[in-house]
Parts: C-alpha cells; structure tokens; sequence
C-alpha cells in the first residue's frame, strides 16, 4: 500500500478551507496546525491536513 506524500502550501490551504490567504496564514500559525517550516515557508503534509480537519471544531476554524 503506498502512502501518500502530497504536500500543501498555504495558498492551497486557503482554497481548500474556503478562507482569504491572510487567515489561512493564521490558521496554520497556529501550534496544533500540522506544518512543516522550511525557512520562512509552511508546507502542510496532507495527512496531517486531513486529520486536523477531523479533529476541528467550527467554532475554532470561524472568528
């Protein structure tokens, strides 16, 4: 079985959640956000992604 190693940027992020660019940055800013930093940029593995989407309350994700 392979596993798959997709990779998101927050752009893809943004697009996924159906949110602007600048809360995205601020969604995964944050520290239970799966991410990886490299530099001064943020890839999100998509399983990481799709388990914080399970785990999510809309309460956390709205303002």
């Amino acid at each position: 079985m392979s596993e798959d190693k997709t990779i998101y940027k927050v752009k893809d992020i943004a697009e996924i959640l159906g949110c602007g660019i600048n809360r995205a940055y601020d969604i995964v800013r944050k520290d239970t956000f799966p991410k990886i930093k490299i530099g001064r940029r943020f890839y999100i593995p998509k399983d990481g992604l799709e388990r914080w989407m399970e785990a999510y309350t809309y309460k956390e994700f709205h303002v």
